[in-house]
Order: structure tokens, then C-alpha cells, then sequence
């Protein structure tokens, strides 16, 4: 996954007990230019709005998805 990439959440990771919430969540792949080079970020559209979620190193994507690629 890179910069850019539309994801959700597996549905292996979501119907885990105590993580359903996150069933239907989208985002966005992104990288603030004040932040580490290995520190990224994913901006969430979910049924209660929107937020921001920290990922500090690429391996802590195995619970994502891609929807769509980035061009």
C-alpha cells in the first residue's frame, strides 16, 4: 500500500470480537511532511464522521485492505 490508496479494514480484522465498529470504515492514505518518513497516516470516513489514525511502520497494515490504488 502507498500514499494515496483507498482501504477499509479486512473482514477478517472487523469480525474479530470487539472491533464490528470498524466494519465499514474508509480512508485515505496519507504522509504529513512534518512527520517521520516511516510514520503514516490515514484519514477515516466512518457512520460517526471522520478522524485521523497514526501508522508508524507499513507492517501494521495487515488488518487493511485496498479499495483502489492511487495513480
Amino acid at each position: 500500500m502507498k500514499v494515496g490508496d483507498l482501504v477499509r479494514f479486512t473482514k477478517e480484522h472487523s469480525s474479530r470480537p470487539g472491533y464490528d465498529y470498524c466494519a465499514t470504515w474508509t480512508g485515505v492514505i496519507f504522509q504529513d511532511p512534518n512527520d517521520l518518513p516511516e510514520m503514516y497516516k490515514i484519514y477515516w470516513t466512518t457512520q460517526h464522521g471522520s478522524h485521523i489514525g497514526e501508522w508508524h511502520t507499513r507492517d501494521a497494515w495487515r488488518g487493511l485492505e485496498k479499495v483502489n490504488e492511487s495513480r
